[in-house]
């Protein structure tokens, strides 16, 4: 009994058949979403950008001075609290009498 080896490879590479349409076409769809996707992107980063430009230009105070006020106001805070604590610390306990120095 002889094999038919020519019908056999026919079917083995048969399944191992690609489209390339369905590739391409994929290829071609998933390049089209990316760069509807891009589009959409710079478009609301634009927006975002605009409205953060117009928000600043109404500001009354610029955001250099308000940030040069703030960390006047953090480091005033900062001096004292430190001064608030060791002036806590020099005061006498009532339990150890009388401080010493």
């Amino acid at each position: 009994m002889a094999v038919d080896t020519d019908t056999d490879a026919r079917n083995e590479t048969s399944h191992a058949y690609v489209d390339r349409r369905l590739i391409a076409g994929s290829a071609v769809l998933v390049t089209g979403g990316l760069l509807v996707c891009m589009v959409g992107a710079t478009m609301g980063a634009v927006a975002v950008l605009g409205a953060c430009r117009r928000y600043v230009a109404h500001l009354q105070e610029s955001p250099r001075h308000l940030a040069r006020r703030r960390l006047r106001q953090v480091r005033s805070a900062t001096t004292a609290g430190v001064g608030a604590w060791q002036e806590y610390d020099r005061q006498p306990r009532l339990d150890q009498g009388p401080v010493r120095s």
